[in-house]
């Protein structure tokens, strides 16, 4: 089979990372070739992989030579699916695919707002799409719902785990000694600072539980335009206890010296990150809402904390770091819930699936 992907970069992110892991299995089954609109790259693995990239200019309105550059690579590639994962691909490459009766999957939904304004910029960009698309995947029936995606072309793929990740972590007692981490309890959230992550109620959960316990310290793994803002925001009292470590390669082996998870967010798809400390034996405490219920399951993987709470986020997550048989046994469910549900293999399956039905 032969698949075109386009995706806009592959900065550090949650569907970049989705991204990387799909096409780590798939270029050994298949032959693909990458357009990027965007040379900025976090995941630098992409270069170890058997697949070809190609860079296109970002600004369609002030470069139209992109679209026959589209349909250069379209001509001589002359692959079976485009698959798409950017609003922005999406609606430049998507016509061109229909004129050229070349089976277009659209994956650019992977948030689930819980109120979106039908003529908001996200909205419009997205439903624009729908007419061109095949199929449109969400990792999320929640982001299907949002967007309120064509219930006939829509398919839910969930992102998927590579557990072989687990055995590639470094030493949990060299990392805890590289960020000054022993005798305390690690509370760690990794996201980036946008608009779509509630970064200031992890920061006041985070004092309300410094004031009940001194020995936790609180980890914020993530860039973005509202880093410095939170930054600002963070209290004189937390500042030796609170460390924002911005973007940093081997998020797993930090990870896996948290104590508890955080997922504190105003719109989510199935989130990278709480799968990660799911699959490293870590209970979570999430916001409630969106796909986060579609993977944690309340009071048996962590706990889902109300919307917007900083004192109900502080109060679950207490819950747990007060009982070492909690966070054991969360921790273990967790693990299973990722193994059994949320597994690499099974996205690459689900896709492949996808994949021959369109070709067929």
């Amino acid at each position: 089979m032969k698949i075109l992907y386009v995706i806009e970069s592959l900065n550090a992110g949650g569907k970049e990372r989705r991204f990387i892991e799909l096409i780590r299995v798939m270029c050994n089954l298949n032959e693909i070739e990458i357009i990027l609109l965007s040379k900025s790259t976090h995941y630098t693995e992409i270069f170890e992989f058997d697949v070809k990239l190609h860079y296109l200019k970002r600004n369609f309105f002030k470069d139209i030579k992109i679209f026959y550059k589209f349909f250069k690579i379209i001509k001589n590639f002359e692959p079976d699916i485009v698959h798409c994962w950017d609003n922005i691909g999406a609606i430049h490459f998507g016509p061109m695919c229909k004129i050229l009766k070349i089976p277009f999957i659209n994956s650019m939904i992977t948030t689930a707002p819980q109120k979106l304004k039908f003529f908001s910029k996200r909205n419009l960009s997205t439903i624009i799409s729908y007419p061109f698309s095949d199929a449109i995947v969400s990792n999320s029936k929640a982001g299907a719902n949002s967007f309120k995606s064509p219930k006939n072309k829509t398919f839910i793929i969930h992102n998927g785990f590579d557990l072989s990740r687990l055995e590639k972590v470094k030493d949990s007692n060299s990392i805890k000694k590289l960020y000054n981490l022993n005798n305390y309890k690690v509370i760690g959230m990794v996201a980036n600072f946008t608009e779509m992550k509630d970064y200031k109620t992890f920061i006041d959960a985070a004092l309300i539980i410094y004031m009940k316990r001194k020995d936790v310290k609180f980890i914020a793994v993530g860039s973005g335009p509202n880093l410095n803002k939170m930054k600002a925001y963070l209290p004189p009292t937390l500042k030796n206890n609170f460390m924002f470590l911005g973007n940093i390669k081997d998020v797993d082996s930090l990870v896996n010296c948290f104590t508890i998870g955080v997922l504190s967010t105003y719109s989510e798809g199935i989130s990278n990150s709480v799968m990660e400390y799911m699959a490293f034996k870590k209970p979570v405490v999430v916001t409630d809402g969106g796909g986060s219920s579609e993977i944690v399951i309340n009071s048996t993987t962590g706990y889902m904390s109300k919307y917007k709470d900083p004192i109900d986020l502080s109060e679950k997550v207490l819950s747990i770091l007060n009982d070492d048989d909690k966070i054991k046994m969360m921790g273990l469910e967790s693990y299973k819930r990722i193994n059994s549900h949320f597994s690499i293999s099974k996205m690459v399956s689900d896709t492949e699936k996808l994949y021959n039905k369109f070709i067929r």
